[in-house]
């Protein structure tokens, strides 16, 4: 069989490298696929080269990418399948990663007949950034899920949306995974400042300006120092905020997602206040490596934590909740172990990656062509 690989609407390895992402894509993914399929042609929206990525002769071999180019990615949506003709051909089967990127798929089922599975990991129209955006990614949603072969949704939530549009017989529950042997507990030497640790996108919608006040709150009762790690368009506004406050506060670059296990096993806290969420990896990891949780409550945060057990969950209409999560966390050391370890037991028995993905390949290939 062999496996075809579409990312989202504008997506490529470089796209992920820009955030840390591309290693975990590489690792997680195509390598078990470069194991359980005859070939892998993954079809990129950028102008790039495996090469450029990854050296490991486990994934070059079977792996093949295709490059875009100096294309609006919409109208690339459209050439793809006709640059590729060929190469789509061949696929038994395509894997899209995003419901945004379903355009190409849908053209190559209904030219060559080529089934595919997509996800539905998130509520993509919602974060458009105007109006026409968001109507024409609500036209491909609804175009995808009605003409995907199988549609996988990482929450129940998730779930039951994509029955009332698509049909219930469709919808496959493969939440997303982590890496439980990279991210794992680790000894954490003690240290005056308490560090509290945010990792992701530096943007409005992720609310980080709710760490800092909480940090401001809780001053006078501990010795805070802020991480935040990763880069986005709030950075400056959440910097100028900090020192407003007179919070300490490091700002780190986006790293290598390998680097991202240093940095939980060094916190005494992770922090996720976001407005909206899909599954959070992240919120993953940081369970996965040990370390005492604390989220927003709303949707995809819910259905990882479970309050009290595994980490906390606080209101986002309550101003003071998230100060006093925090200070639960911080002022009862049992606690935070407590929830640090039943975090990564839960980890381990639910979100491992290895048994995830091989779930997912099992899927692809049931809902393959026999053909192929």
């Amino acid at each position: 069989m062999v496996l075809g690989l579409l990312p989202a609407i504008r997506g490529g390895l470089g796209e992920l490298a820009r955030t840390g992402q591309h290693a975990r894509l590489i690792d997680g993914y195509f390598r078990p696929y470069a194991r359980a399929f005859e070939a892998v042609h993954y079809f990129s929206y950028l102008d790039e080269t495996l090469d450029d990525f990854t050296k490991d002769p486990e994934v070059t071999a079977r792996v093949r990418l295709h490059r875009g180019g100096d294309w609006h990615p919409w109208a690339y949506g459209f050439l793809m399948p006709l640059r590729y003709a060929r190469e789509l051909r061949q696929c038994s089967i395509l894997r899209v990663f995003q419901v945004t990127g379903t355009l190409p798929a849908v053209i190559a089922k209904q030219r060559f007949g080529v089934p595919f599975v997509t996800t539905y990991g998130f509520w993509y129209g919602r974060l458009a950034r105007s109006a026409a955006t968001s109507a024409l990614r609500r036209g491909v949603e609804t175009l995808g899920l009605r003409a995907a072969a199988g549609v996988i949704v990482t929450t129940p939530e998730l779930g039951a949306h994509v029955a009332a549009r698509a049909g219930a017989a469709k919808v496959h529950l493969i939440p997303n995974g982590v890496d439980t042997v990279r991210f794992a507990p680790a000894p954490h030497a003690p240290r005056r400042a308490r560090n509290v640790l945010y990792v992701g996108r530096l943007s409005s919608e992720k609310n980080l300006g709710s760490i800092v006040d909480a940090a401001a709150r809780l001053a006078s009762r501990f010795e805070l120092q802020l991480t935040f790690v990763g880069d986005g368009p709030a950075r400056a506004a959440l910097e100028a905020e900090a020192r407003r406050h007179n919070v300490a506060a490091e700002f780190v670059p986006v790293v290598e997602h390998g680097r991202v296990p240093s940095f939980l096993t060094a916190a005494d806290a992770f922090v996720l206040p976001s407005h909206t969420e899909g599954h959070p990896k992240i919120l993953l990891e940081a369970m996965s490596a040990g370390v005492p949780c604390i989220a927003s409550d709303v949707g995809g945060n819910r259905a990882i934590i479970e309050p009290g057990v595994t980490g906390l969950l606080f209101d986002l209409g309550d101003p003071g909740a998230l100060a006093g999560a925090l200070a639960r966390v911080l002022d009862d050391p049992a606690r935070a172990r407590e929830l640090g370890e039943r975090a990564r037991a839960r980890a381990v028995e639910r979100y491992d990656l290895t048994r995830l993905v091989a779930e997912e390949i099992e899927l692809l290939k049931r809902l393959a062509r026999s053909d192929r």
